[in-house]
């Protein structure tokens, strides 16, 4: 938050004015704010109180995964896929409806949103390890679930339909973010 002050001279006294930017809902959430109002030419104490949770208090621990010697004429969106092993702790979260999103850089292959390795025409596909459906990775998709029933996932390696790849070492990132439902 920013105060800036301005001075005003009237030619008779000096006088400050401030002004302030930021977030009103910040100063509310710091406790109770009683405003008087003015109804009819009565004064009237008018309280708010806000109460704003914070992020659940999650951690992510074990989510790498190796794909080790991937044959680049066997890359069909199938093979060599792997589980994403991550165990998600959300331990005195207020509640277990929680919600999910993978951020990540991403390419699109073959028409899907895929986690960018960096070689062109070469992605990750992030799937449902149920059903094996595409799992939407950016930043305005949330995935709804309950703590007890995490969702499975698993990468796969994918390629563009047509593209030459050339032997290489890739790498993708993905972040999860766990929020409140």
């Amino acid at each position: 938050m920013k105060i800036k002050a301005a001075k005003v001279d009237n030619g008779r006294s000096n006088m400050k004015a401030f002004f302030l930017t930021g977030s009103a809902a910040l100063l509310l959430a710091c406790g109770v704010t009683v405003f008087p109002a003015m109804a009819g030419g009565k004064i009237v104490n008018l309280t708010l109180r806000v109460l704003v949770d914070g992020p659940p208090p999650c951690s992510v621990k074990g989510s790498a995964v190796e794909f080790g010697n991937v044959i680049i004429k066997s890359i069909d969106g199938a093979n060599y896929r792997q589980a994403v092993g991550y165990t998600l702790n959300c331990s005195n979260s207020v509640s277990d409806d929680l919600q999910m999103q993978l951020q990540a850089t991403t390419t699109t292959i073959n028409g899907e949103t895929v986690l960018s390795t960096g070689i062109s025409g070469f992605g990750i596909r992030i799937q449902n390890a149920a059903d094996h459906s595409l799992v939407a990775v950016g930043n305005s998709s949330w995935l709804p679930f309950n703590i007890n029933t995490q969702p499975d996932f698993e990468a796969v390696p994918v390629k563009q339909s047509g593209v030459e790849l050339m032997a290489s070492e890739f790498n993708a990132t993905m972040t999860m973010v766990v929020d409140y439902q």
